[in-house]
């Protein structure tokens, strides 16, 4: 009798440690599973390449993580950047139009606060900012951080710099802002060259959504020409931007307008169409997440691929419940051992 109340004692406690692990380890865990699954994929596919050639920091196929200092933040923090296939690499890219609160059952305006709301649950949940740049290098090397956003404004509304950036700055975040250039200093209600360069001045990127904003798709050469030209020349005239990314107005384009995005050397262009963004999906029609006023639990199952556990996390759990059931002290030091050094608790 006593040896039983012992076993069942062991267990207990066995059980305890287990769920405070999953509790204190799950609110503390950046690591994408997402990501960490394909990187475990691809490692098993070129682990002897992995083995010969471990000095090499870009090469493709090896799962590595690496720490960087985050330039915009006051403290000393770190991004963790992991090495996959570039075609595996999935980046959720963030559609704003709006941050104001007068009109809200229009979707193109989200509220300051809910913004605020929004940026603050990235922030603590360990995702990394990160600009159009940022993503092009991603998916030509595989080099990702291990939750990643890009966070995108169209039209180039005053409200931007008034509500969003403070907010941004506040989160050390960075932001890419598509400028309809021909409405810049028109009036109040887009921003004008002197708010334009203060963000570009702190890191955030400043692109084109062309100088007038009418549908690319469907339009002549010319046309289209002209208004994406028209919105470079602003850009590098007047914000001292030369501009290598395009936000289509209304998503609408053709094969003429990815044709001429080549030739403009434009590296790669946003759409309207919902999606992770991928280079499956071709550089010149990259997809984005449209953010309009949604309730908190909306936005954050748009991230469900980089947070939720895994029908195999449970499994492994209650495989090593049994273990424990079946053995006693000396294989719970061992389960231990295996906790420390699993992928899941990283």
């Amino acid at each position: 009798m006593r040896k039983n109340k012992k076993r069942f004692f062991l267990i207990l406690v066995a059980m305890i440690f287990i769920i405070a692990s999953v509790l204190i380890i799950k609110e503390k865990n950046s690591e994408n599973k997402y990501y960490s699954t394909k990187a475990e994929k691809q490692d098993s596919t070129d682990n002897e390449e992995s083995e010969a050639s471990s000095s090499s920091d870009n090469e493709e196929g090896v799962t590595e993580v690496v720490e960087e200092p985050v330039e915009e933040q006051d403290e000393a923090e770190v991004v963790e950047y992991i090495n996959i296939a570039p075609e595996e690499v999935s980046i959720p890219i963030l559609m704003y139009h709006s941050i104001c609160a007068d009109y809200p059952d229009n979707s193109l305006m989200v509220a300051p606060e809910l913004f605020n709301e929004q940026m603050a649950w990235l922030n603590n949940n360990g995702f990394t900012t990160m600009s159009l740049e940022e993503v092009y290098e991603a998916f030509e090397t595989g080099k990702v951080p291990v939750r990643p956003v890009a966070i995108t404004f169209d039209d180039g509304y005053a409200d931007n710099y008034t509500e969003a950036y403070p907010i941004l700055k506040k989160y050390g975040m960075k932001a890419t802002f598509f400028i309809i250039t021909n409405n810049t200093d028109k009036d109040g209600y887009y921003m004008n060259t002197d708010m334009l360069k203060e963000m570009k001045e702190y890191g955030m990127e400043i692109e084109n959504h062309t100088a007038y904003h009418f549908e690319l798709g469907g339009a002549s050469l010319e046309d289209q020409r002209m208004t994406i030209e028209d919105g470079q020349t602003f850009l590098k005239e007047n914000i001292g931007v030369e501009s290598k990314f395009l936000c289509y107005p209304a998503g609408k384009y053709d094969d003429t307008t990815v044709s001429l995005d080549a030739q403009l050397g434009i590296k790669a262009a946003v759409t309207t169409e919902y999606g992770f963004s991928s280079i499956n999906d071709g550089l010149y029609t990259l997809k984005r997440v449209r953010i309009s006023p949604m309730s908190m639990d909306s936005f954050i199952s748009i991230f469900s691929p980089f947070t939720e556990w895994k029908s195999y996390d449970i499994i492994n759990l209650i495989y090593l419940v049994i273990i424990i059931l079946d053995n006693s002290w000396l294989f719970l030091v061992k389960v231990i051992d295996v906790l420390l050094g699993w992928q899941l608790w990283r």
